[in-house]
């Protein structure tokens, strides 16, 4: 009997799912930007290059935009730009990170993609997030947990397109997010 109990234990253990949400915690704990402003001169999608250092699956989209409203958030490989998934996001409250559920996606460890996120809600451009460094300088590439993001990508659009690499390392905008689960 307590073989057979010492057995699920071990079984159960391994069958830990780690969670991770890493620009909402990017942005709470101030991990490499301390300062944000509010911005809207065009219609944008906005994003960022990343990839994860382990498989797993993507099991959410979100944002944190400036306005309430409805924003598509877009999954995107980058290699082909292909869109992957994409959600429309119910802003609610313009000062917390809101999340869809989405059929998961695998994703593998190292493939490159770019999670976006349109600043355009009923036809109109809305406000949305831009953060910084207070002393300026280069953010990019930085790591959160599994996910390492290298640039940010920005296209002007009224509609979700891929967005396309910047020359600017020194701010992330939008902010779109996703959620990361995977075993350990």
């Amino acid at each position: 009997m307590l073989c057979i109990i010492a057995l699920m234990a071990i079984s159960c253990a391994k069958d830990k799912t780690k969670i991770e949400n890493p620009m909402q915690k990017v942005v709470a704990e101030k991990i490499v930007v301390d300062s944000n402003r509010l911005f809207s001169n065009n219609y944008w999608e906005l994003g960022e290059k990343l990839y994860f250092s382990r498989n797993g699956k993507i099991t959410k989209l979100g944002c944190m935009m400036g306005n309430k409203g409805n924003f598509r958030v877009s999954l995107w490989d980058e290699a082909t730009k292909n869109l992957i998934v994409a959600t429309t996001i119910n802003v609610t409250d313009s000062t917390k990170f809101i999340y869809n559920s989405i059929s998961p996606v695998d994703v593998v460890a190292n493939t490159r993609y770019v999670l976006s996120v349109n600043n355009t809600d009923g036809g109109n451009d809305k406000l949305y997030y831009i953060y910084t460094k207070k002393t300026g300088g280069t953010i990019f590439p930085f790591t959160n947990g599994s996910v390492t993001y290298e640039s940010h990508h920005e296209t002007a659009s009224a509609t979700s397109v891929f967005p396309l690499p910047t020359i600017s390392d020194t701010y992330f905008a939008g902010v779109p997010d996703l959620q990361f689960e995977y075993e350990e």
